[in-house]
């Protein structure tokens, strides 16, 4: 066995003593004979950092330098944690800094600042952090535990407050050593509510957390905006938008981290409509939004097709410098843009979402799936196809997602014949397994496309059980040729699988009734009621200059509730006249 396969099986082993021993005893480092690669260096660095072997340490720094191998980044890092670990942080800050090594990446920071904040010098790993946001690398789940800690130790909790708002636009909020972070460190700002009802929200305890709600009222706890703002992330983290809304409604004094919580707690909740409607009241109390803001609103704007908002926001972002170099370190350039596009896509606005694509200076899978999907949505087929063969060329590996969007573009396009390619080869081509999600958007193809023998033999075929969303699929297009038949077979299939879903009932019904079968219509009707399946009213909504419209099938709560039926009975009437039967 030689040398570098004894040093190997030992670092396997965690044998950190033994391995410095055979580390000493060694010729590797003085015989040019024997070669220790970098893999080798690195676990060994762990060692003497493990141990606190400075002397082996400088002893490996030496022989890494001479061998060429610092251009790694990860021998940084183990440099870096070495050097720190025995508490040379002066060392551990040359290694970092030194100009020929390499390229600072969000490693080497993690690295550097958990190693000043490990040796008492938070200050300067708080400011190694400002450094690294100023530098525009983007921190992750392994550096805000430190930063944290960070700011309990040396800095303000002004500090460690909006460190805390920018975990919601990570999505970190969530991740229990961060989360453990933050409530040491409102800990040792006395703020013991605001720790415990952060560990209720961790956890998503309500109960608790309602109990400490109580517990805050009785000690007139309830004038402090930190406390009520710590009630409104608990309540939204537990899925309880309207108790949000209450602390928030009766709070007499609002900070910035006030309306970001509770803009927040309405995006995860679904509740997109109170989202903007939220976000307007801010712009209407004269408070400035930050990037968490926009942040939470754009993907409102994006279920609600809310074109004009997501321009205005847009519009706001490039004023006022948010995400630009210079102006703001708080913002990831490929996400927001992300989110941009996905506003624009959605909103049916392609040229503006190929503008936002075509200005970004890094591109990842996401934007380019975007793209694809985008286009796929509203009928683009070649331009997704481009788009395919340009994410190609730029080496971006497409995946599941990809390949959804383009298969989507293929069905919205009447692509048929580039539909069936694409299914055959993506594994063979791209190494993409097809899964259930494609197939169906084949299934979707060739209903769209009139053959639906096609599809039925392929839902028979395909390697998977068909899910509801294949057979609707088949099932709506039935309707459309007017195939009683096959209709019936799809919806015993799919009621089967979703027996409490009203759509497949309604779509049903639609057959017979397109065929003059009113009789089946009626069944289908008492079917619903025998097994209580209740169809959901519908919904829709419009934008004006004033906002967001929602209208829901009988309600009455519209202002202009009276003028708007009157519009609808006018209508109706004229589609009358023109021979139309209302479908159930």
């Amino acid at each position: 066995m030689n040398g570098t396969t004894i040093l190997r099986s030992l670092i396997n082993n965690k044998q950190h003593c033994r391995l410095l021993l055979s580390f000493s005893t060694s010729p590797l480092l003085s015989h040019s004979s024997y070669n220790i690669d970098i893999g080798t260096c690195i676990a060994t660095l762990q060692s003497c950092a493990h141990t606190t072997n400075l002397s082996k340490g400088k002893e490996l720094h030496t022989y890494m330098l001479k061998s060429g191998f610092l251009a790694s980044p990860q021998a940084i890092t183990s440099l870096i944690n070495m050097y720190s670990k025995c508490t040379l942080t002066n060392h551990a800050l040359e290694v970092f800094n030194f100009p020929t090594h390499h390229d600072k990446n969000v490693f080497a920071y993690n690295a550097i600042i958990a190693g000043f904040v490990a040796n008492g010098l938070s200050k300067h790993g708080f400011g190694l952090y400002r450094q690294m946001r100023y530098m525009g690398i983007v921190p992750d789940k392994y550096t805000f535990p430190c930063v944290i800690r960070a700011c309990g130790d040396a800095v303000e909790d002004f500090e460690a407050k909006k460190i805390h708002g920018l975990l919601f636009k990570f999505g970190l909020e969530l991740d229990v050593f961060v989360g453990s972070a933050l409530v040491n460190t409102y800990l040792k700002f006395g703020l013991v509510v605001t720790g415990v009802l952060s560990i209720f929200s961790m956890v998503e305890d309500f109960h608790n957390g309602r109990a400490i709600h109580g517990f805050v009222i009785k000690m007139g706890y309830d004038s402090g905006v930190v406390v009520l703002n710590s009630l409104i992330d608990m309540y939204g983290k537990c899925k309880c938008a309207s108790d949000a809304l209450n602390v928030f409604d009766m709070m007499d004094e609002k900070d910035i981290f006030s309306w970001n919580s509770i803009i927040s707690v309405h995006e995860r909740c679904g509740d997109h409509y109170g989202t903007l409607r939220l976000f307007d009241r801010m712009l209407g109390n004269m408070v400035q939004p930050d990037l968490v803001t926009v942040t939470a609103v754009l993907p409102a704007c994006t279920h609600l097709a809310a074109l004009m908002h997501g321009r205005e926001i847009h519009g706001y972002m490039i004023v006022n410098g948010l995400g630009k170099d210079g102006n703001s370190s708080d913002f990831d350039d490929v996400q927001l843009n992300n989110a941009l596009m996905d506003m624009y896509a959605k909103c049916g606005n392609m040229r503006d979402a190929r503008v936002v694509f075509d200005h970004m200076r890094e591109k990842d899978v996401a934007s380019w799936n975007i793209m694809i999907t985008g286009y796929g949505m509203h009928g683009y087929g070649d331009e997704a196809l481009d788009t395919l063969s340009r994410m190609c060329q730029a080496q971006m590996v497409p995946n599941e997602v990809s390949f959804v969007g383009l298969l989507s573009a293929c069905s919205h396009a009447g692509m048929v014949k580039e539909g069936l390619e694409f299914l055959a080869e993506m594994e063979s081509k791209y190494g993409v397994s097809p899964s259930i999600e494609h197939y169906t958007c084949v299934i979707d193809m060739l209903c769209r496309a009139g053959k639906l023998m096609e599809a039925y033999d392929l839902v028979l075929a395909m390697p998977f059980k068909a899910d509801p969303v294949g057979w609707r699929a088949l099932l709506a297009a039935c309707r459309q040729h007017k195939d009683t038949d096959l209709a019936e077979i799809a919806a015993s299939k799919v009621i089967e699988l979703e027996p409490g879903h009203c759509g497949n009932y309604v779509l049903m019904s639609n057959v017979y009734g397109v065929v003059g079968r009113y009789e089946e219509v009626s069944k289908m009707r008492h079917t619903m009621k025998q097994h209580n399946v209740k169809k959901r009213p519908g919904c829709s909504w419009i934008e004006l200059m004033t906002g967001v419209h929602v209208f829901i099938t009988g309600d009455r709560t519209h202002p202009q509730t009276d003028y708007i039926y009157a519009g609808l009975n006018s209508l109706t009437a004229v589609l009358h006249e023109h021979g139309y039967v209302p479908l159930i």
